[in-house]
């Protein structure tokens, strides 16, 4: 992969800034997903109990223009000392005087987290100056947040050039499962892609094309090669100015839906859509016909929903290809790779979990530019090294 491992280096007795994702789920200060916070555990233990470091733990969580405590990392302090049977200290900054007071402090195994990068605007202009002010706390920079490696930020891009960086466990896996599912040696290969805005799937879905043997679509990317295949969508979502893109996509690979359910929850045929028709899932017909495919597949790939699985009333489609492929799984050795916006959420829709699966990726933008072959900034930093 050309990126160095905090493995193979002996990096004992270090301050290590550690960037992870903990932009997770909080409703009413309750985290509701910890999926992405247990993934960087064994790069903390490793770090703690390994190399006897005092680990600095970096992250962002959400969208905030500015400092707002709603948005404060402090909410996950509480799960991570209980998950890492330790206390972690919670710095109610990223940079300053105060938290190189609280670093200077620690001693070897100690463990503290930072507050929301993203209080400063300069994290995401990729500032140099506020990536000297982070690099300053520490001896050197793991990089375990693959989900966030797709953007050129001060904490994943430029903080590498002013200390000794490297990959925690998880983002090596991450990789290293990649780069070997996504040869699709083991053949027939089926990728379901669904989602709302085509255009932010285009390079994907043209690459798959080349891919793989069926490439199903679902979500309100279907309506768009519906449309494109004179079908009335009614008033369903969809995009508009990308019919001409659709030519270069090899129609004998695309798979659509042949029957949906409504705004109603009636089911109907697609050449049965009314004006009024709002598409909200698949139809019964196309569950079967999915699944007879999958059947025969030995490697499906899954990114983004085939439906507004968030309403129980049209998540019927998710939750039984969910379940095929988690069946499929564990019982015909399918090699099932899901990944992408919501998929988590919709896993957890399905009543299922990610080792129900063979693997699941906790990254959403970023498994959507890898799979695409997009530059990410923050794997070319690590290589750069």
């Amino acid at each position: 992969m050309g990126i160095l491992s905090i493995t193979n280096y002996n990096l004992r007795d270090k301050i290590a800034l550690l960037r992870v994702d903990f932009n997770v789920p909080i409703i009413n200060s309750v985290i509701k997903d910890s999926t992405r916070i247990l993934r960087v555990i064994p790069t903390i233990r490793y770090l703690v109990e390994s190399i006897n470091a005092k680990v600095v733990i970096l992250s962002h969580l959400g969208r905030p223009k500015k400092r707002d405590s709603s948005l404060s990392l402090r909410v996950v302090v509480d799960l991570l000392s209980k998950i890492l049977n330790k206390e972690v200290n919670f710095v109610p900054d990223c940079i300053g005087k105060h938290v190189h007071n609280i670093v200077d402090g620690m001693t070897s195994g100690d463990v503290v987290l930072l507050e929301n990068l993203r209080f400063y605007p300069e994290e995401e202009y990729n500032d140099i100056t506020f990536a000297k002010q982070l690099a300053s706390i520490g001896d050197l920079y793991v990089n375990d947040a693959f989900s966030c490696s797709h953007r050129a930020h001060s904490s994943i891009v430029r903080i590498t050039e002013f200390l000794p960086s490297y990959a925690g466990l998880s983002m090596v896996d991450e990789l290293m499962c990649l780069e070997k599912f996504f040869s699709f040696k083991l053949r027939p290969v089926a990728a379901i892609v669904g989602g709302s805005k085509i255009s932010t799937k285009l390079k994907l879905l043209t690459k798959l094309a080349e891919k793989v043997d069926y490439l199903i679509v679902g979500g309100a990317i279907a309506n768009n090669f519906l449309l494109f295949n004179e079908i009335n969508i009614g008033k369903s979502l969809f995009q508009e100015g990308v019919n001409h893109l659709l030519n270069n996509i090899l129609p004998e690979k695309i798979i659509m839906p042949t029957d949906i359910i409504n705004s109603t929850g009636i089911v109907k045929k697609v050449h049965e859509i009314m004006d009024d028709d709002v598409i909200l899932d698949i139809g019964p017909q196309t569950i079967k016909k999915i699944a007879n495919i999958i059947a025969h597949c030995k490697t499906v790939l899954w990114n983004g929903p085939i439906g507004v699985f968030e309403d129980i009333t049209f998540a019927n489609g998710t939750i039984e290809l969910m379940n095929i492929i988690s069946n499929f799984t564990k019982t015909r050795n399918l090699i099932s790779i899901i990944g992408g916006g919501d998929s988590l959420s919709a896993i957890k829709v399905a009543g299922l979990a990610t080792k129900d699966f063979t693997y699941v990726s906790t990254a959403g933008g970023a498994f959507l530019s890898w799979l695409s072959g997009d530059e990410m900034p923050g794997i070319s930093a690590l290589e750069n090294r």
